[in-house]
């Protein structure tokens, strides 16, 4: 399959292996789909890792940047339903969670709900987002606020070519989960699991348990060690391990 045919958003080589589940992963605000690279390799044989690739990044980074969650979903809709077999699951951390949940929503509308949702590091989308806006900041306060973040290393943050190349990259995503408004809809019939570090800065974890109302086959929480990053690092052979097993014990509809 080329590129061509998946549009850039997903790997040339998409369902060409012999796995039984697609899992479709979105990126963290600033991130590209390199950020799952390694879980091709890492979680169960039986799961195909599909990275999504966002315009304006990466292999796409002369594409124009996308500054709204519908733009994004709605530009992502097509190839993604094309080439989402059954069973298949979404995961996205951080503003991916947030994509991958409008995702959801978009799919089932189609009649081709994910069998499950994996968010990560990222507040139920329906409540207001308490972290203070960065639209409208100097480049320096969003070096700050990326510094409480954690994730991004310390001499990327303080190069300045590197940051002025990547400032419109994050300042899109930002926009991205700022300018987001949830719309009232009917709980979609897919389970969710929700990750989420006990120190994120961008995350109240005693509110987690109101993804429960965005779905009518309930939410499964999990609250990590760490901070908004808590999914990688010393948690995630924990985390790669509870989305195998939630997965595999999905049944094929």
């Amino acid at each position: 399959m080329t590129e061509g045919a998946t549009g850039g958003w997903f790997p040339s080589d998409i369902g060409t292996g012999s796995a039984e589940y697609l899992l479709f992963c979105f990126p963290h605000g600033g991130g590209g789909a390199s950020a799952f690279r390694h879980w091709k390799a890492e979680l169960s044989p039986r799961i195909e890792v599909v990275p999504v690739q966002l315009p304006g990044r990466e292999s796409r980074f002369t594409e124009p940047l996308l500054t709204s969650a519908e733009a994004v979903v709605t530009a992502l809709l097509k190839p993604l339903s094309a080439h989402a077999r059954e069973p298949f699951a979404l995961f996205g951390h951080s503003m991916g969670a947030l994509l991958a949940y409008e995702a959801a929503v978009a799919l089932t509308e189609q009649g081709l709900p994910p069998a499950r949702l994996f968010a990560s590091g990222h507040h139920p989308p329906h409540l207001p987002n308490a972290t203070p806006a960065l639209r409208g900041a100097t480049d320096q306060e969003f070096a700050e606020r990326l510094a409480d973040f954690g994730g991004t290393p310390a001499e990327l943050l303080d190069n300045p070519v590197m940051m002025d190349c990547l400032m419109p990259r994050l300042r899109a995503d930002f926009e991205i989960c700022e300018t987001y408004r949830h719309s009232q809809r009917s709980p979609i019939p897919v389970p969710i699991t929700v990750f989420a570090g006990r120190e994120d800065p961008a995350v109240d974890v005693s509110e987690l348990g109101r993804w429960g109302e965005l779905t009518t086959e309930g939410a499964e929480v999990h609250i990590l060690d760490g901070g908004h990053f808590c999914h990688v690092g010393p948690n995630e052979a924990g985390v790669r391990e509870i989305l195998a097993e939630s997965l595999e014990g999905t049944s094929q509809r």
